[in-house]
């Protein structure tokens, strides 16, 4: 199931953005779907719009090692967690950044993804990090969409269920739109 053992992952934006909760869920789903799994998080001293990342080793061995040194899947929601902890990534490694960053920076070697645009779309700005996880599981398919699904009902607030599955529906359509390209 999982590309690369153990898969790294590291998930960052600006305080408030979701990008724990995002790291949690895709942590969550990878124990539902029988993974070994680590989950750390980090964010500066500003915790709400101060850069923030949350990263997750998948594996199908115990995980001697929780830190993520070069991710093999990398997200950036903001211009900061851009220049913070956009820079490494593992060879064949997939790097995904919100599309309006480059309008504050040069972005290199990045797929760029309208995600906060398809969040206001999908009914609220706030399941950005919902649409930025629907994308990683359709570029990846590193756990199953149903384990995502079963995670989201166990942490997110019941009427802020619907509104999350709608987020993560759009984002792995979206993905999907460039999985071809990322096929291990």
């Amino acid at each position: 199931m999982i590309p690369k053992d153990p898969y790294y992952i590291r998930l960052s934006g600006r305080g408030g953005q979701g990008i724990l909760l995002a790291g949690v869920l895709i942590a969550e789903a990878g124990m539902h779907d029988g993974l070994y799994v680590a989950q750390t998080q980090s964010y500066g001293p500003e915790a709400r719009l101060g850069a923030s990342k949350c990263e997750v080793v998948l594996s199908t061995k115990e995980i001697a090692f929780p830190e993520v040194e070069e991710p093999d899947f990398l997200l950036c929601l903001s211009k900061d967690a851009y220049i913070k902890h956009g820079v490494e990534l593992a060879p064949n490694g997939i790097r995904v950044v919100e599309k309006r960053v480059t309008e504050e920076t040069d972005v290199n070697n990045a797929l760029l993804l309208p995600i906060q645009e398809l969040a206001h779309e999908v009914g609220d700005i706030i399941v950005a990090n919902v649409v930025a996880l629907g994308a990683l599981v359709s570029l990846t398919k590193i756990v199953t969409n149903e384990s995502i699904e079963k995670a989201i009902v166990e942490r997110v607030k019941p009427r802020y269920i619907s509104l999350n599955m709608k987020a993560f529906e759009a984002g792995y359509e979206l993905g999907s739109k460039y999985s071809e390209n990322y096929s291990y």
